[in-house]
């Protein structure tokens, strides 16, 4: 009988011969096919999540401490010069570590400094949160700047590496910018939430979003590491002018155009910058190799990218001016005219994703740059009193044409580079940023000061934006051209 069983089992007449076998594994295929296909994605997905999360950490924090500095200042103390650095401490590190941090990006891996940054930026948050003076608040915010410096050109090389395909890439960044835009819009409103509870909370929320993107770097393939010798020299010099140099700026908007110390802290810089230029034409591993900028696509979105944030920073300030000086609101209900652009951007940055996927990037920066020039003209050539309604409108139209330019702007320097260069291609990009936002408010500011109203100086900001970026958008179609 064991026999015969035995017989029936192999010929298949009974359950477990050839033909359930072959079903069965058929099906057991199928479903390992699909997670495999899966799995592939998996990497993408959660590598886009944590740079996307991270992006909205970065912006977030530059503007949740705004709403919460007049209540930290009656409980710690300190004059306006102490509050100013709490805000300017954060930005200046910021700015001046990109290139260093987007180097080693390259060096050790975009995973390793991307999860070094996230878990800096929870340290510095909770550290902040406890902070018992005005000195221990602006240490923390200053390695808070750090942390950022640590994340975002890392971020955008996550995104580099788990999406090789260009569409797929646009798609990320388009993800990643609407990170960065969300926390223009949720910042304001969540620092509004928090501060009358406690202030402490506008740094303590930074911890879970942090652990949530560190979960999320679980799934995320292992960077590879490219090591090279450390150019020492021009990291000093780099870090030392992009120091003082952002300081001097930040000062000549705090001190005024005639402050001696600002003008040889910006002069300082500037020189410290071009040694740090021309030593990188001299050795044989730079920190940031000059060759990038022979690259006519990163030269466009370098100088896309500086634009758009000087005119973006200055005008937002001179605005907020306009609004609590000229037309008497409170800084609440003033903020509260900045909420639709940031949706709206948001908005602009999934539509600017469709647009670059079915177009390319060259008519997505095209018409971004339009559309932002439409925006300030039509605040320009509004008959004056400028009504609030028409600067919020204003504020929208470009802030949509910037969301639909930043990712474009994003992905030509991507593609302008090989993988083992994005760290830094993506740290000079924000660099060109950061740095062009501080001169922004401190040319604007300067401007406002030699004007006689406001309502001028708030039609002089509209009219050099709509200009720089005429001029921007001229030298794009011509590069384009020439290609």
């Amino acid at each position: 009988m064991r026999s015969s069983t035995a017989t029936r089992d192999i010929t298949g007449t009974e359950d477990g011969g050839p033909s359930d076998i072959t079903a069965r594994d058929r099906s057991a295929a199928g479903r390992r096919g699909h997670r495999d296909q899966l799995d592939a994605r998996h990497p993408a997905a959660f590598a886009t999540a944590a740079a996307s999360i991270a992006s909205f950490l970065v912006g977030m924090d530059v503007l949740i401490v705004n709403v919460a500095l007049p209540t930290i200042a009656r409980d710690l103390g300190g004059d306006m010069a102490v509050q100013q650095w709490v805000v300017d401490g954060y930005s200046l590190l910021f700015a001046a570590l990109l290139l260093l941090c987007g180097n080693l990006a390259d060096r050790w891996g975009a995973k390793h400094v991307f999860v070094a940054g996230a878990t800096l930026f929870a340290a510095a948050s909770l550290f902040s949160s406890f902070a018992w003076s005005m000195a221990v608040l602006v240490a923390g915010r200053c390695l808070l700047g750090v942390a950022s410096a640590l994340i975002l050109p890392a971020s955008m090389s996550l995104i580099n590496e788990a999406n090789p395909d260009p569409r797929r890439r646009a798609w990320a960044l388009a993800l990643w910018g609407a990170g960065g835009a969300s926390a223009s819009a949720v910042g304001p409103l969540l620092g509004g939430l928090l501060t009358p509870i406690h202030w402490s909370l506008v740094f303590a929320i930074n911890v879970p979003f942090c652990l949530l993107v560190l979960l999320l770097t679980l799934r995320v393939a292992p960077s590879p590491r490219r090591p090279k010798p450390f150019d020492w020299v021009g990291q000093t010099l780099a870090l030392t002018g992009f120091v003082l140099f952002i300081a001097g700026v930040i000062e000549i908007g705090a001190l005024g155009v005639g402050s001696p110390l600002a003008w040889g802290l910006t002069v300082g810089g500037g020189l410290t910058l071009a040694a740090f230029v021309r030593s990188q034409a001299r050795v044989a591993t730079p920190m940031m190799p000059l060759g990038l900028f022979r690259v006519r696509g990163m030269r466009v979105a370098l100088m896309i990218g500086f634009v758009m944030i000087f005119n973006w920073y200055g005008m937002v300030f001179i605005s907020t001016m306009f609004l609590q000086n000229d037309r008497g609101m409170g800084a609440l209900a003033a903020g509260l005219v900045f909420v639709p652009s940031s949706f709206v951007t948001i908005g602009g940055n999934i539509v600017g994703g469709r647009i670059i996927t079915a177009r390319g990037s060259r008519f997505s920066i095209t018409l971004g740059l339009s559309i932002m020039i439409a925006g300030f003209l039509f605040e320009f050539l509004y008959p004056a009193p400028i009504p609030v309604w028409a600067i919020a409108t204003g504020l929208s139209v470009v802030g949509f044409g910037a969301a639909i330019t930043t990712p474009a702007a994003a992905g030509v320097v991507l593609a302008s580079v090989e993988t083992a260069q994005a760290g830094i291609a993506s740290a000079m990009f924000n660099t060109f940023r950061q740095v062009g936002g501080a001169v922004g408010v401190a040319v604007f500011g300067v401007v406002a000061t030699f004007l006689p109203t406001l309502t001028l100086a708030l039609r002089a900001v509209f009219l050099a934006s709509a200009v720089l970026l005429g001029l921007i958008l001229a030298y794009e179609l011509a590069c384009w051209r020439e290609r």
